[in-house]
């Protein structure tokens, strides 16, 4: 038995014998995946490698590839190969040498799936070329792929026969899934967001990432289920010359086409992520669906914002839920967002987020309180000692107050400072204590010097203040 695939034209000998021949690429064809020029060779080594026949027609012409033990001696060793050429039949008898050895290809052509995966996608690169759309000529069997029982010509058509094992019949069965023009829905090929269906070639429910409508990846490194699949146009995705897109090209890829996503994908994204679900789309990277440099286009914005208000009414996007509270006591609702990426895009969307409402200290969780006896004691015990040494800087004393941390950030802070004063962690300055104080020091050198911690500015003051009390 044999895979045969068939499509209306006749494909020229050279495009399965020469090395970089390529007639889909540059061929101003919209819908076309072809370029390399070296696909039809690996597709057919990698067949042969797994000890399988593949015959072709061109026409009438027929091509049966096979291989002839030979040495190559470079005066050093004696290496076996197996030189692969090709028996002409029907419009002529000549053998031709490919120039090639089975060996070609075979570190990165490593599977049945990626060679018929070429002979499919070059068929129908052929059929858009000579029909413009394939679903007439999937209808008609125009362009088919079906299992024979022995290898036949047919005038006007080229003709791929593949000998069936177990893993040809596999492929042949799951054709629907690696193809989007031989689905249920051949218009999905169009489209570039994709409502999630029982794609899937492993277990699990990752992203499947086509190219053209043809399947180059699916997911593997995360494991998170998605939300959709992917389909791009051949400028979208990059490949190489394996066919393949690595994990990076993909998720930025995925990112970018999120930017502009109708609004109605775009609420069930935040609907997912305003449940707090773990899924492929909440790890995208924010940089590739709005790079800084760049400026949503107003129909974005447009549907991001319309889709977070089906999603989430009037509530704040906040990205913890120690600001909730903050957001609620200036009468918002709140909805949490966790995945960071999101939450930061969401700014260049214009969505109201918790940063657009809240001080900065509210949107750190910092409830800010009045100054204990104590705080104030301490701070006017620290800026005494600075006044003592003249180093001061010319400023005023800061106001002080106190605050409370309502969220977990994952480390403790017991003072900050900022344009409006000196702020001293509640909890500490119930009481006098070394910590107290030394925290107020440090806090008043940040008023005088605005230099922040670990700064070559904030050391030098810290050494001036040391030699200053030494002599």
């Amino acid at each position: 038995m044999y895979l045969m695939v068939q499509n209306p034209g006749i494909a020229c000998v050279e495009g399965f014998i020469l090395l970089g021949v390529s007639t889909t690429r540059d061929c101003g064809v919209s819908g076309t995946i072809g370029q390399f020029g070296s696909g039809a060779k690996h597709a057919i080594n990698t067949l042969l490698r797994a000890g399988l026949t593949v015959t072709i027609y061109c026409g009438k012409t027929k091509l049966d590839f096979q291989t002839r033990d030979e040495v190559i001696d470079d005066g050093l060793v004696k290496t076996p190969i197996k030189r692969v050429y090709c028996k002409l039949g029907g419009t002529s008898t000549r053998t031709v040498d490919t120039g090639w050895v089975l060996d070609f290809g075979a570190l990165d052509w490593t599977n049945l799936a990626m060679a018929l995966r070429e002979f499919v996608s070059n068929a129908i690169d052929r059929t858009i070329r000579e029909k413009g759309d394939i679903g007439p000529a999937i209808l008609s069997e125009d362009l088919r792929v079906s299992l024979v029982d022995e290898p036949r010509a047919r005038d006007g058509y080229t003709r791929v026969y593949v000998q069936v094992n177990e893993d040809v019949q596999r492929y042949y069965g799951e054709l629907p899934r690696r193809f989007l023009h031989f689905s249920s829905d051949p218009s999905q090929v169009k489209k570039s967001i994709l409502p999630k269906t029982n794609r899937n070639i492993g277990d699990g429910q990752t992203a499947m990432i086509y190219r053209e409508g043809v399947l180059v990846r699916e997911v593997g490194e995360c494991k998170k289920r998605s939300l959709f699949d992917y389909n791009f146009r051949a400028s979208e995705l990059h490949i190489d010359e394996s066919r393949n897109s690595s994990e990076y090209e993909v998720k930025a890829a995925c990112s970018r086409l999120m930017a502009g996503a109708d609004s109605g994908l775009l609420a069930a994204v935040f609907k997912s992520l305003t449940d707090g679900e773990e899924t492929f789309e909440a790890e995208l990277d924010p940089y590739y669906i709005c790079p800084s440099w760049q400026t949503p286009k107003p129909e974005q914005k447009k549907a991001w914002q319309q889709a977070w208000q089906v999603t989430a009414g009037d509530a704040v996007l906040v990205r913890d839920v120690g600001q909730i509270d903050f957001v609620q006591r200036k009468g918002r609702p709140a909805a949490v967002v966790k995945a960071p990426g999101w939450a930061e895009v969401a700014e260049r969307f214009e969505l109201p987020t918790a940063k657009r409402l809240l001080s900065e200290n509210e949107q750190k969780g910092r409830e800010i309180l009045p100054a204990t006896d104590y705080a104030q004691h301490a701070v006017d015990m620290a800026w005494g000692w600075l006044e003592g040494l003249n180093l001061t800087n010319g400023k005023t004393k800061p106001p002080v107050g106190c605050f409370r941390d309502i969220m977990d950030a994952g480390s403790r802070v017991f003072g900050f400072c900022d344009s409006t004063g000196v702020y001293l962690a509640d909890d500490h300055a119930s009481g006098m204590s070394k910590t107290l104080v030394k925290t107020a020091l440090e806090e008043c050198v940040h008023w005088c010097t605005k230099a922040t911690d670990c700064s070559r500015d904030f050391q030098d003051f810290l050494l001036r203040m040391v030699v200053e009390i030494a002599l």
